[in-house]
């Protein structure tokens, strides 16, 4: 149970609930009566409720229709089902906005047909939801999409998964990612299994991996060497040697250093991505 503090526009209200928190709550025709200390409930289908982030959620409510709004939260909802994963409340901002500027293209005549072929081999769970979010909006809105735009709001689902502050940043992940998994199949002379559990924690290891040198750069952080790491060189010279021409790659992309230890780790993931599940 929710008590209306202000009234936004026809189909917003913000409410705060028993504790205090105040949030948005979006519905089609929800504010047109509603009144300052009036109940609502919150078992309505169509209400969408965000948590409130002032300026950006006000700029959101009032560029995007409340339509696509509540189509977009029947996809993250139906997505967090099929996850089994509670996603970040930035998604339905950043993923409403994204259909709906797809849809005007395509209503202007204007689609484009970007593929990126990346995604549907690195993140097979988001990639589906991307067809499937696809197959749901041209269903409602009696449009037909193209099939790219799948890769397109996988990548959204991606970056909601791995917290990060914007999706040009995950495609950039994401290339990378692609890039390292054909170095280290060109490496082994193989064939990696991109829908492996192995190849999964891998690349949420390369994801980690940036991101730990990235504080490290920031904060000065101390770099723990290991007495392991010269072990590890003759027992897994190849796998080493792969490690290396790998950390080069992050380095030139992202211009990090990256510590001995952090290839120590690389090296012992590669061996672990070579094994089968």
């Amino acid at each position: 149970m929710y008590t209306v503090s202000k009234t936004i526009n026809n189909n917003a209200v913000q409410v705060y609930d028993k504790t205090g928190r105040e949030m948005i709550i979006v519905g089609k025709g929800i504010g047109f009566s509603a009144r300052r200390g009036d109940i609502l409930n919150d078992d309505a289908d169509n209400r969408v409720f965000i948590h409130k982030k002032e300026a950006e959620i006000l700029h959101f409510i009032d560029f995007i229709p409340v339509d696509i709004i509540e189509l977009t939260n029947k996809i993250i909802q139906k997505s967090e089902h099929h996850l089994d994963e509670k996603l970040s409340d930035s998604l339905l901002i950043a993923l409403a906005e994204h259909i709906s500027f797809a849809i005007k293209r395509f209503e202007k005549g204007n689609s484009d047909d970007i593929h990126i072929h990346e995604v549907q081999f690195l993140y097979l769970n988001e990639y589906d939801i991307g067809k499937r979010a696809v197959e749901y909006i041209n269903k409602i809105k009696n449009i037909q999409l193209p099939d790219s735009e799948a890769s397109l709001i996988a990548l959204h689902f991606v970056n909601a998964r791995l917290n990060n502050k914007n999706v040009g940043e995950t495609l950039k992940l994401t290339k990378l990612s692609y890039q390292i998994a054909n170095l280290i199949s060109y490496h082994f002379h193989i064939t990696i299994d991109k829908s492996s559990l192995n190849f999964s924690r891998f690349i949420i290891h390369l994801k980690l991996l940036i991101v730990r040198c990235k504080e490290l750069q920031l904060h000065g952080m101390n770099n723990k060497s290991s007495s392991l790491i010269d072990d590890l060189k003759r027992q897994f010279l190849t796998h080493h040697a792969c490690a290396e021409k790998i950390v080069k790659l992050i380095s030139h992309e992202y211009n990090l250093t990256v510590p001995d230890d952090e290839i120590f780790y690389l090296t012992v993931h590669i061996e672990r991505l070579l094994q089968v599940d």
